[in-house]
């Protein structure tokens, strides 16, 4: 039965963890969003999606003017944010330092 109480609790202090790192990273795709879309903007979270290389929030944008969207926000392992639209398009890219980052189109 002891064990059982040790194996629950470690699966809720991992829990916690995972929370806290799921909230900083809503925090920073709602400083990017605001970036890219303006200060009025309302967003509600549909989904977290936690990768080897970094997480995936999927987000519904509401602006104070235009229409709604989807948007997916990726965090990576360093802090870097990105989002993009369902469609792909990136809105807005910013690394999470001043490292030289290999590219394709360069």
């Amino acid at each position: 039965m002891s064990m059982i109480v040790v194996v629950g609790l470690a699966a809720g202090s991992a829990s916690a963890l995972a929370d806290r790192g799921d909230r900083e990273n809503l925090v920073a795709c709602n400083g990017s969003i605001e970036q890219a879309l303006g200060k009025d903007v309302r967003t509600r979270l549909y989904g977290i999606q936690h990768r080897r290389d970094g997480d995936r929030l999927r987000l519904k944008v509401f602006p104070a003017e235009g229409q709604s969207q989807t948007l997916s926000c990726w965090v990576d392992d360093e802090g870097g944010v990105a989002l993009q639209t369902a469609d792909g398009v990136a809105l807005r890219s910013e690394p999470a330092s001043n490292t030289q980052r290999v590219s394709l189109s360069d």
